[in-house]
């Protein structure tokens, strides 16, 4: 009962200290914002951004009177299109960079927005957060819009920016007839497929194989990036989250290998290398930590004894561009057969997937998948 009596008063003491020293709460996630005001029978709209914690309501700072006419006290729209009196259509579009486990800064990505004005890309992805620990950099708080400038609205670093620094606003002259109308965001709507759709590119060795493997997966590529994953359940659950997993496998009727996964999740080794070994063979005792002290984006085969073969980034037909430090494997099995899924790292790499085949000695690249990404 004492022991049950001291916990409800830690418990207590707890929540009052929250109560009194609310700063030392920290928010579980943050979201960017951006919308788009006009001003009705003026030629004049504000662009605004802002940073909301957890589910607080989304507000923005107001500029001065002087460079957006009092436009930036309107209420919150959460629009992302307007007109001006001119007719000219006001359209952004807001994306944050991919966030990292690691790394100074590394969960703190920056923010950005593209910016179209009667149809035409006037900017495209622009930083308007920093992030990755940029902290010394201002944030643009605000953009306006008028026929003849854009003015660009600063808040300055400070501890709570961008709701305490510092405004500066600055012009830029602006000629729209120096931009071209933008084919992709206005085209004709049944040439592009929606956004997050998987497409199938050209040159599949096994097209029906490779749609049934889209069906196999409705929710697309998620996370294949980022964690370390077994879908097909292929090594021993014991081994889960460590550095290294083992299993056998059979590449074809009656050909078994090990399937080795060495995992790292590190701002120097954020991938798999996988490879493939003699059943006989004993991985532990043959992969050593200076094995990844590697400054070339190819691991060469050299460095593992005869038998053994690579599946990793930078080799032909998978992810010949990105070095095998940065590109993670998923296991599925397809009609019985086992499959690698892979994806580099940084998401903005293309192609978005690659499905490989391993093989008594490598492998063989099946599918190759890209996702409709939004366009910015």
């Amino acid at each position: 009962m004492l022991s049950r009596d001291l916990h409800t008063l830690a418990a207590l003491l707890f929540f009052i200290s929250i109560l009194i020293c609310p700063e030392t709460a920290r928010a579980d996630y943050a979201t960017s914002h951006a919308e788009v005001v006009c001003q009705p029978g003026h030629n004049i709209a504000l662009v605004r951004f802002t940073m909301t914690a957890d589910e607080e309501p989304v507000l923005y700072d107001q500029l001065p009177a002087s460079a957006d006419q009092g436009l930036s006290a309107t209420p919150t729209l959460g629009q992302s299109n307007c007109t001006m009196a001119n007719g000219w259509t006001i359209r952004v579009r807001d994306g944050r960079e991919q966030a990292f486990g690691y790394g100074m800064g590394g969960g703190d990505p920056p923010a950005f927005f593209s910016l179209w004005i009667a149809k035409r890309k006037i900017l495209s992805r622009k930083q308007w957060k920093p992030g990755y620990g940029m902290d010394d950099t201002p944030w643009l708080i605000g953009l306006v819009i008028r026929p003849d400038r854009l003015s660009y609205c600063y808040a300055a670093h400070s501890y709570g920016a961008p709701d305490n620094g510092a405004i500066t606003c600055r012009d830029e002259p602006f000629q729209l007839n120096r931009h071209v109308i933008d084919g992709v965001e206005y085209g004709t709507s049944s040439r592009r497929p929606p956004v997050g759709t998987i497409l199938l590119a050209r040159g599949a060795t096994e097209p029906r194989l490779c749609r049934k493997f889209l069906r196999l997966r409705p929710k697309g590529f998620e996370n294949v990036s980022m964690t370390a994953n077994d879908t097909a359940k292929v090594f021993p659950v014991e081994t889960a989250g460590q550095e290294l997993n083992v299993a056998t496998i059979e590449v074809s009727p009656g050909v078994l290998r090990k399937l080795v996964r060495w995992n790292g999740t590190n701002h120097y080794f954020d991938g798999d290398l996988m490879m493939l070994a003699p059943v006989t063979s004993d991985p532990s005792k043959i992969l050593e930590e200076s094995m990844l002290n590697n400054d070339g984006d190819k691991f060469s085969a050299d460095k593992l004894p005869s038998g053994w073969s690579v599946i990793a980034g930078h080799m032909p037909g998978l992810y010949v561009d990105v070095s095998w430090r940065y590109v993670h494997f998923d296991t599925q099995r397809i009609d019985g057969k086992l499959y690698l899924l892979a994806q580099a790292t940084n998401q903005e790499q293309r192609p978005t997937a690659i499905l490989v085949q391993p093989l008594a000695n490598g492998f063989k690249s099946v599918c190759v998948f890209q996702r409709v990404e939004s366009n910015f």
